[in-house]
């Protein structure tokens, strides 16, 4: 087609050929796309087109674009003085094509800043590629966002994930069990495919335990769905109603409107089986090691809490009795080595108390000196 021509001809152009359907129509408008996005670039920057990159994320990034589809799309630069210039020629443009756009003009450690703090922008630059721009500024960017999810940002969202999707299956319900579902948010929809191509992408160990082939086949019929869907509605339109399902079934080649849902039920089956089954799983592929267990110290009392008052000379006064031991209780009587005393002693400084097989305690603490054994008496 002509470089000229607006993205609403290139997209009409797809839409009238009957025959390209599902994945193929997705790559072939998402490089249409490329192309009218980079020649709307290349007029915008003029002659000034160095540190800048457009990249696209998310669906658009994964030439996954179904026909009324939003735009992902961030431009990235390293300081450009017309920044704002150029962004406004290549926004406008699009905003007057009538297609949704959702977009951003960041450095690059604005969208790795951006990325630590967002999960859905974490997850969108999994899927980054350059449309257009110097590979200079787009590829080091795509590849630390990358790692910066295998690394850490992996760990810190699968909460967010796992959390994200139960919320979903609350307010979508599950593709397998609804008469109208949602293709892409209900349980079991491309939005849980997404997912699980994020936690593959955080740990590949992952692939060992699940059946995610199964999961990417199930998602591609309900991709093929859902173009059908927005070619007829010519909008996007992602739940598949009744009064839509005998025309999308004799688009596809389906005999009727309940073979169609029977394939949709055994889609969405499936991928909400797999998604289950990662969670289930986690302990064995999840690469982060589970948290240390700390155990707190327990300070067993070895000396009287309460000061004693000494008694008259030959008896041993106390004002409270205590156990000195180094032992917690249970194994004072297999060891032998407490002692049982009074906080008093005697002028002479002999024990408080003693024992046969316990070990010698003195009360040294309260007189300031120390016992010393009687020598033996000689006959």
């Amino acid at each position: 087609m002509a470089a000229e021509a607006s993205l609403r001809a290139r997209r009409a152009n797809l839409l009238a050929q009957p025959g390209l359907m599902g994945e193929e129509f997705c790559r072939r408008y998402a490089a249409e796309a490329d192309a009218w996005l980079s020649d709307l670039a290349e007029r915008a920057a003029g002659e000034n087109k160095r540190h800048l990159a457009l990249v696209a994320v998310g669906g658009y990034g994964r030439s996954s674009l179904c026909p009324y589809s939003d735009l992902d799309v961030v431009l990235v630069h390293n300081g450009h003085r017309d920044i704002r210039a150029v962004a406004d020629g290549i926004w406008y443009p699009v905003w007057d094509e009538g297609v949704h756009l959702d977009h951003s003009v960041r450095r690059p450690a604005e969208v790795l800043s951006a990325a630590a703090e967002d999960a859905r922008v974490a997850l969108g630059l999994l899927d980054a590629r350059m449309v257009w721009g110097e590979p200079k500024v787009a590829e080091p960017l795509i590849e630390k966002a990358k790692t910066a999810w295998r690394t850490k940002l992996g760990t810190r969202y699968l909460p967010v994930l796992e959390s994200s999707m139960e919320e979903r299956r609350d307010t979508a319900g599950d593709v397998a069990f609804l008469l109208e579902p949602d293709l892409k948010e209900s349980h079991g929809g491309l939005r849980d495919v997404s997912v699980l191509r994020a936690v593959s992408a955080f740990a590949p160990l992952l692939a060992e335990y699940v059946d995610l082939a199964s999961a990417e086949e199930s998602a591609s019929l309900l991709t093929t769905i859902r173009v059908e869907l927005h070619r007829m509605a010519g909008r996007e339109q992602d739940r598949l109603l009744l009064q839509d399902q005998d025309q999308v079934a004799a688009a596809l080649g389906f005999s009727d409107a309940d073979a169609l849902m029977l394939a949709v039920s055994t889609a969405g089956r499936q991928i909400a089986w797999v998604a289950d089954d990662v969670w289930r799983r986690r302990r064995l592929w999840d690469p982060t090691p589970p948290p240390r267990r700390r155990f707190r110290r327990i300070a067993w009392p070895t000396a009287c809490p309460r000061p004693v008052t000494p008694g008259p000379p030959g008896r041993g006064r106390h004002s409270s009795r205590c156990s000195a031991s180094a032992d917690p209780p249970s194994t004072r009587s297999n060891r032998s080595i407490s002692t049982a005393c009074s906080s008093g002693s005697s002028p002479s400084g002999r024990p408080c108390a003693t024992s046969r097989n316990a070990t010698r305690t003195t009360c040294s603490r309260s007189t300031g000196t120390s016992w010393r054994p009687r020598p033996s008496r000689q006959s």
